[in-house]
């Protein structure tokens, strides 16, 4: 059995509890909010994976993840910068959809300044011989034996939200509510569940 708290009743409420929820995301590894999904679209395409939440700036409405430039979310991005990230809050039956749109930031100041910060088991993630996704011959990938090669595969997703969408089912009723963010407002409307 799960909690009946309406978490939607005061929408100002709910939607900082989301972005507290997206803050703990980044430090909790338990989090939900830790590993959401990444939904993009590619020629009509849709491809969904689960990515790592790194940073977010809420004054900017921002996510941050990291991906190796080689991956298929790259080219779906370039393709159609829209894109949309899921997440289920189980212990409020809560499902958030965050929409919007993905940069890419690869080889510059700021993808520098996070390199520099890994430690060396991190950057190993970037230094396959081989694009994520290829079919491999054995068990066993090839990487490079220079590990600061990884950096030029090293990027960060850039994730600009323009609205939030809230369905929470509950044993009483289900609730279901929109936050839109426009330059420097935010709309918050209750929608039918």
């Amino acid at each position: 059995m799960y909690p009946n708290k309406n978490l939607l009743i005061n929408l100002a409420k709910a939607e900082n509890l989301i972005w507290d929820l997206l803050a703990q995301g980044v430090v909790n590894k338990r989090s939900e909010f830790h590993c959401p999904t990444l939904s993009t679209t590619n020629k009509n395409k849709l491809n969904s994976r689960t990515i790592i939440l790194r940073k977010v700036i809420e004054s900017q409405k921002t996510l941050f993840f990291y991906t190796d430039i080689r991956s298929k979310k790259i080219s779906d991005i370039i393709s159609n910068k829209n894109a949309l990230i899921h997440v289920y809050y189980n212990r409020y039956k809560l499902q958030v959809q965050f929409y919007g749109k993905a940069f890419i930031e690869n080889k510059n100041k700021n993808t520098k300044m996070i390199w520099e910060r890994f430690k060396d088991f991190q950057k190993i993630n970037y230094i396959s011989k081989n694009k994520p996704g290829v079919i491999i011959k054995s068990d066993e990938a090839k990487y490079y034996k220079n590990i600061e090669i990884g950096y030029n595969n090293f990027t960060l997703i850039i994730f600009k939200i323009n609205r939030i969408e809230c369905l929470q089912l509950n044993s009483v009723k289900n609730s279901r509510a929109e936050f839109i963010y426009k330059s420097n407002s935010t709309t918050r409307n209750r929608l039918a569940p």
